[in-house]
């Protein structure tokens, strides 16, 4: 089984770097601010699903500009 995992740290330092808000952030996305910081934090609350989450963790890195392949990592479980 394949589970995405993704680098939280250089979404949050790229967005920050950007000079872009949580605020802008979430606006740009379509999100509230808390999800926003969930996605930074790497934690699993306000959204509905990990399937979303990760649907909005690839906008976010497009957003930003980033080679989807340096945000997303795929581990493979036994």
């Amino acid at each position: 089984m394949v589970k995405d995992t993704y680098n939280f740290n250089l979404l949050k330092q790229t967005r920050i770097k950007s000079g872009i808000s949580i605020l802008d952030m979430a606006n740009k996305l379509c999100l509230a601010e808390r999800q926003i910081l969930s996605i930074e934090e790497n934690r699993n609350d306000h959204f509905p699903s990990q399937v979303l989450k990760m649907v909005c963790v690839k906008r976010y890195a497009k957003i930003l500009d980033l080679n989807l392949d340096e945000v997303i990592v795929e581990e493979f479980n036994n």
